[in-house]
């Protein structure tokens, strides 16, 4: 396959610049990580076992407030304990994931914007709402946001939904949690069909071809992104091992009560 498709992770240059903007620098980061290193040991409900990398993203990702990140880890721990039919057992090549890849097109671009933005495309659902299954649909999610919490580099995300094979049954089947996460959480630009409004927001180099982009055909670039998650197929069965304890959650931390406050979160919604 070309390289064309292939992920690029941010350069070194322009992660000095996400840092910049954030207000941190590799100092900074240092003394974050150990910060919250400390922080989790003093949790007897959470595990401490977890990426400096993974702890630098959601430190990022939140702009740098410590405290958001501990909120972020609590939950990332909390809802593999409280949803496991989502958050574990996810086997990059297993037949849950396989499936879910077979009814809808997910992939993530694989440059950064000028703005340093990562693109996100969710595109081409089955017409026949019969396949949606949400618990699948996160657990393929999940596997998409720990590989990049883990290899990227942005100073947030850019979700373009294309709806337009969807219909009232796919609406009926949906989750009315995540229908209002999206719409408390999320900067949303609608662009109705055969419009050119999309094209304001994400530039055509950073869209598949099927969007009337210039950045090649989804099926390639879905293709290059999943067989890099399937090359952590170990990495992400072995991470089952690492779970909250909620016996022993102490009766004052209320961090996981808002599980959507895990750490990492898009910027914008792009709905075409």
């Amino acid at each position: 396959m070309s390289d064309r498709y292939s992920f690029i992770p941010a350069t070194r240059e322009q992660m000095e610049t996400i840092r910049k903007k954030l207000g941190t620098d590799e100092e900074g980061i240092k003394r974050t990580i150990a910060s919250v290193r400390d922080w989790l040991r003093m949790q007897p409900h959470l595990p401490d076992e977890i990426d400096d990398a993974r702890i630098e993203r959601m430190y990022l990702n939140c702009k740098c407030s410590v405290e958001r990140v501990k909120k972020g880890l609590d939950a990332y721990f909390s809802l593999r304990t409280r949803y496991p039919e989502m958050m574990m057992n996810r086997d990059p090549m297993g037949t849950d994931i396989v499936s879910t890849m077979d009814h809808i097109v997910m992939l993530t671009m694989p440059r950064l914007t000028k703005e340093l933005y990562r693109v996100h495309i969710f595109a081409d659902p089955d017409p026949d709402p019969m396949w949606v299954s949400w618990t699948n649909y996160r657990k393929t999610v999940s596997i998409t946001l720990d590989w990049m919490l883990l290899n990227d580099y942005s100073l947030g995300d850019v979700v373009v939904m294309d709806l337009k094979n969807t219909t009232a049954g796919h609406v009926l089947r949906s989750d009315i949690n995540m229908i209002r996460a999206i719409e408390f959480g999320y900067k949303i630009h609608v662009h109705p069909p055969e419009s050119m409004t999309l094209f304001d927001h994400v530039a055509k180099e950073h869209l598949p071809d099927e969007l009337g982009g210039t950045g090649g055909p989804m099926d390639k670039l879905a293709y290059d992104f999943f067989r890099r998650t399937e090359k952590m197929r170990d990495w992400f069965l072995e991470q089952d091992r690492y779970i909250s304890d909620e016996s022993k959650r102490p009766p004052d931390n209320h961090y996981a009560d808002d599980l959507f406050g895990i750490a990492g979160s898009f910027k914008k919604l792009s709905v075409d």
